[in-house]
């Protein structure tokens, strides 16, 4: 959140849509595959504890998390669902896997051995998933690692060998290869390590577009993120999934308005030059607000349930609009940025295109950077 908070610029996060999107969810898995929703990154900026607290009683299997930080905020919150670390241990943070009680997504061997080590000095036993690398290229073990695991598992008696899993690196791409090649893999590791003795409870690869688009990947857990949250693309198309409700709406108001003539050059760079007399409204957002800089006339606002371009660069603190079809708006109107008004909306998936990114970062950096309010409605 930034320091300086507006007072006419917020972010509105709508419960009613992340239950919807939940649901929604739900209904794309069998009966017998649970869902972990992942709530990294201040869940993905609409507010982990609010998050947490809305989906508590939604029947969900517990939260994937990232940061120990998360964790804490959590717990001292009086969270009391399983708590699941996503990539490992970061840095020396075994001690609190023990303190919060959370089922740690084992990377490496090394982790094993330490967590090992504090469960046993402790007198405790930790729960914990091996994450198989199978071609992410990232947080993850080998294959030859998972499998001299499973059948070593005795040797780590203060460690409860719960689940396995792994991450696409393309599911977003419904026909990319190496979707196939990775769930083959996965498959694959499964089955040797059942051969091995061990039959993980919990199997887990599949992540937003996965649900959606791949059932095959499903096993009996899933992990939506994106998707809860209302702004998962279908194939780089610049529109949300069907469906699914954005949770995250963006506004400010108008704080002055000013008739200019033709020629008229607008903004740093002077990267705008009006082709007519027109009337402009400055909006105070920019990038210091996470409204992109690469929004510069790219991006459109809604005033009054009519779209209206950003002209010229987006300053830090301001933004300018035009609004030469709408003659009747005045100082101290609405002004969405990001979600709907009236018949009209702009998706974080537009917006994140026009910005030549992702909804993801859209979302972690608008839900930071500015005040923000929970609709439970």
């Amino acid at each position: 959140m930034s320091f300086f908070e507006s007072e006419k610029s917020v972010i509105q996060v709508s419960g009613s849509a992340l239950t919807h999107n939940l649901n929604l969810i739900k209904g794309k898995v069998d009966l017998d595959c649970q869902v972990m929703p992942v709530i990294k990154s201040d869940a993905y900026g609409h507010g982990i504890l609010e998050t947490a607290l809305l989906f508590e009683n939604m029947s969900t299997w517990g939260f994937g998390i990232y940061e120990m930080e998360e964790a804490a905020i959590l717990r001292r919150s009086g969270i009391e669902a399983t708590l699941f670390m996503l990539s490992g241990l970061l840095g020396e943070e075994a001690e609190k896997v023990l303190e919060f009680d959370l089922t740690l997504g084992v990377v490496s061997l090394d982790e094993l051995e330490e967590l090992e080590s504090r469960a046993q000095t402790h007198g405790k036993r930790v729960k914990v998933h091996l994450k198989v690398d199978t071609g992410m290229s990232r947080f993850g073990m080998k294959p030859d690692e998972i499998y001299w695991t499973a059948k070593e598992r005795a040797r780590f008696s203060h460690l409860e060998f719960e689940g396995i899993y792994s991450h696409f690196a393309c599911a977003d791409e419904q026909d990319h290869a190496a979707n196939e090649r990775q769930l083959r893999l996965f498959k694959d590791v499964i089955h040797q390590v059942k051969l091995s003795g061990w039959h993980p409870r919990f199997i887990h690869m599949a992540n937003s577009a996965a649900i959606m688009f791949n059932k095959e990947s499903h096993f009996n857990l899933v992990r939506p993120g994106i998707a809860i949250y209302g702004a998962l693309s279908r194939n780089g198309e610049a529109r949300q999934y069907p469906g699914l409700r954005q949770a995250m709406s963006f506004s400010s108001q108008i704080v002055h308005i000013k008739d200019l003539p033709k020629g008229a050059c607008i903004s740093y760079g002077h990267t705008f030059r009006a082709k007519g007399p027109i009337r402009a409204a400055l909006v105070p957002v920019g990038y210091d607000n996470g409204y992109m800089r690469k929004l510069s006339n790219s991006a459109e606002v809604l005033v009054k349930g009519r779209r209206c371009p950003v002209l010229g660069n987006v300053c830090m603190k301001t933004i300018v609009v035009d609004v030469t079809k709408i003659p009747d708006c005045r100082v101290g109107d609405e002004v969405v940025l990001m979600g709907e008004q009236g018949q009209e909306m702009v998706s974080a998936v537009e917006l994140a295109q026009k910005a030549s990114t992702i909804s993801y970062e859209l979302l972690c950096l608008l839900g930071k950077l500015n005040r923000r309010i929970l609709l439970k409605g």
